[in-house]
């Protein structure tokens, strides 16, 4: 064997020795204990063989496979209640005792319906003449209610009225005798008289301001004020004595006695409206 020869196996012998005693100390500081997030799976691969130590430790991160399960989401209340916008009031006031039906429109807007009656004794005079009279109250009102602010009970009312409101008027004599058109007839004379005051417009337009919302859940508190344009009253006047009421000259004093009126009380074109109550919205 040649020297080149005994060469050559020496050297592979010299190699394979150093490469039995240098693998493993270089496999041992290549693969570090590796920490692992639990979540993650981690795949090591690595070649078995003598070139251990040239290979890369390779991390694989495999996600977790979502849940095919869907996320359980908060139920919708199912029993909440729910305001019907409707509301209804009652009050006392210059129309009577009053009972209303309100709906609500719009958040700013109301509709209302209600009715009113009554009846009050007063003591009046006119034309120079004194009356026992009574005032008989009786009317269906169709209002609209607008609140300008929202956080606000304060309202803004206009809509119309059908009344039918009317003094009726019995004089009463002074001294035993009526003073009628400026002239003095004895009582017995002219017997009872009699009379109505009526309101010339049976429709009548109404504006007004106001405060609580009757369509508001639970109980609340309501006015009213405002006036009605109802013209001014027409007068009617009879006496009781036949003789008296038909015969024309008695007669014509009467109807003067009425035009005298109804000119005095010309400047009472518009009725006061002041009403308070509660309400109750549903």
């Amino acid at each position: 064997m040649s020297h080149f020869t005994c060469y050559l196996f020496r050297s592979i012998s010299l190699g394979i020795a150093i490469l039995a005693t240098t693998v493993p100390v270089l496999a041992k500081e290549v693969n570090p204990t590796i920490n692992l997030n639990p979540n993650i799976r981690s795949i090591v691969s690595s070649k078995p063989g003598l070139d251990i130590g040239l290979q890369p430790i390779i991390a694989q991160d495999i996600p977790l496979k979502p849940s095919s399960q869907p996320v359980a989401s908060t139920p919708a209340p199912t029993n909440q209640k729910q305001p019907l916008g409707l509301g209804v009031s009652t009050g006392i006031g210059t129309l009577g005792i009053g009972v209303n039906v309100a709906k609500s429109l719009t958040p700013q807007v109301n509709g209302r319906l209600g009715f009113n009656f009554g009846k009050l004794d007063l003591n009046r005079t006119d034309s120079g003449i004194s009356y026992d009279s009574q005032l008989n109250l009786s009317s269906v009102q169709l209002l609209g209610d607008y609140y300008p602010f929202s956080s606000s009970g304060f309202r803004v009312t206009g809509g119309l009225v059908a009344q039918n409101n009317t003094f009726s008027v019995t004089g009463k004599p002074s001294n035993g005798s009526y003073t009628i058109n400026n002239t003095q007839y004895p009582a017995s004379a002219v017997g009872s008289l009699t009379g109505e005051y009526k309101y010339a417009n049976s429709i009548a337009p109404y504006v007004g301001i106001g405060i609580g919302k009757s369509t508001s859940d639970g109980f609340g508190f309501n006015a009213d004020l405002g006036v009605m344009f109802t013209g001014s009253p027409k007068v009617s006047l009879n006496a009781s004595n036949p003789t008296f009421n038909n015969n024309p000259i008695t007669r014509n004093q009467l109807d003067n006695q009425v035009r005298q009126t109804e000119s005095d009380l010309k400047g009472f074109n518009v009725y006061p409206v002041i009403s308070v109550g509660l309400s109750y919205g549903f």
